[in-house]
């Protein structure tokens, strides 16, 4: 369409070959290069400054293109804009590598996560809740790519402590976040939700973590330690001797021939397999004794000082898990039987689902521990003597110089006392031993 200062025409711009620049109105000219290229070129000035602005080839665009681009421009002139400036702008924007935030790795990963990360569908709503509710709302909007270890503990900090499962729950989940990012080139750095990365901050949590292990409650002990001893195997076993001791696990584990004298009815365990690295003494009661000597391996290895008293199956030292799985087993046996199983309702484990209620824990060997520090307390049992037989670290430095004995004796009143509580056994049971004085 004609517009009354138009120049040029089709015609002209195919016609036109020699190198210079061809007005056609209103600031658009039809540039010739020395090359014989045409292009499309718009001439202006803003703020008192000229300036010529390509605008494409006549390849790219037409006539009639080129003096809609123009109209176009010089609305942007008139309002005292720099057409040039914006575009370089523009370019810039569009060549800047497109922000990734934490939220949108969710998004991305929720659509492309492997199908065994997800037990079900509710698993999945689940696991996307969980971020939903604990990360998003604090590392959502920002850059994937540029969060932080620091950004991680704020997100985890809050609920560690009150909500330790969920926690762990959410530092999985994000790691798994972040592990998307970096196959997919958003992040370039390590994964700072990783165990690795968290390995110093995470140790310290758990040395701040307060919850007991879950154990036996006091009304449930006999009838537990009575379903115990039906059980067979070295296992069973071993489980029955730790509880009769109070001792842990990797003391039991241990344990050979040599380290018990059976005339003095001792058990004397290395510092090398004590927490606190030094040597311990445990006055066996006569329940413990028994147990021993009705070991199937009794009459062939209690003559060999290095002989194992629980040994695994196959040889060598059991495993601490070889252990564990027998109070899971009776767990799941009752739990059969009456819906709870063996449970400690004070130690409870927080759902996935946060409409759900807390879930008491089934009990685990070393809360059998607190079992007996529970039962040495409401029967008025010294402090000292059961902290001694629990292996714990007693009184302050000076306190500790200046006892010169493990109360042994004392203390095996008390583990016959024990042992008759663990059977049942209500005569033996109540013989308490009286409080001892620091010797």
């Amino acid at each position: 369409m004609a517009r009354g200062s138009d120049l040029l025409d089709v015609k002209t711009i195919k016609a036109t070959t020699k190198p210079g620049h061809y007005r056609d109105g209103k600031g658009l000219y039809l540039q010739v290069s020395v090359w014989g290229t045409k292009s499309w070129v718009f001439r202006y000035t803003v703020r008192g400054k000229t300036r010529g602005m390509g605008l494409g080839s006549i390849e790219d665009l037409t006539l009639a293109q080129a003096r809609n681009e123009v109209e176009r421009l010089r609305v942007v002139v008139r309002d005292g804009r720099d057409p040039i400036e914006e575009r370089r702008e523009l370019h810039a924007v569009q060549d800047a590598p497109k922000i990734v935030t934490f939220a949108d790795a969710l998004d991305e990963y929720m659509k492309s996560g492997r199908i065994e990360d997800f037990r079900s569908d509710k698993h999945r709503k689940q696991w996307r809740a969980s971020l939903d509710l604990h990360a998003v709302p604090k590392i959502g909007a920002k850059d994937v790519g540029s969060l932080t270890i620091d950004d991680v503990k704020d997100v985890l900090k809050p609920i560690w402590a009150t909500k330790t499962d969920t926690a762990r729950r959410v530092r999985g989940r994000m790691e798994s976040v972040f592990a998307w990012a970096m196959d997919e080139g958003c992040r370039q750095h390590d994964n700072p939700a990783s165990v690795k990365a968290l390995e110093v901050w995470i140790g310290n949590q758990k040395k701040a973590e307060a919850q007991n292990h879950p154990a036996i409650q006091q009304g449930d002990f006999p009838a537990w330690f009575a379903e115990l001893r039906q059980r067979e195997g070295m296992a069973a076993a071993a489980l029955a001797f730790g509880v009769l001791c109070a001792s842990r696990s990797g003391e039991v584990r241990g344990m050979v021939f040599g380290e018990v004298d059976f005339a003095a009815k001792v058990w004397t365990i290395p510092a090398t397999r004590m927490k606190m690295k030094k040597p311990h003494t445990v006055p066996l009661s006569e329940a413990a004794v028994a147990l021993l000597k009705a070991l199937p391996n009794f009459e062939a290895d209690h003559k060999d000082p290095k002989a194992l008293v629980f040994p695994a199956p196959r040889g060598g030292v059991m495993s601490d898990m070889t252990i564990s799985a027998v109070m899971k087993r009776m767990h799941e046996a009752k739990a059969k039987k009456d819906g709870k199983g063996w449970i400690d309702p004070h130690v409870l484990t927080q759902p996935e689902d946060p409409a759900e209620e807390p879930q008491p824990r089934p009990a685990v060997p070393h809360g059998l521990r607190s079992t007996f520090k529970d039962w040495a307390t409401e029967a008025g049992i010294d402090n000292i003597q059961s902290e001694i037989a629990l292996a714990h670290r007693v009184g302050n430095e000076v306190e500790q110089r200046y006892r010169r004995t493990d109360l042994v004796e004392q203390r095996r009143a008390m583990m016959t006392a024990w042992a008759g509580f663990c059977r049942g056994d209500e005569a033996a049971a109540k013989v308490v031993p009286i409080r001892a004085g620091v010797a």
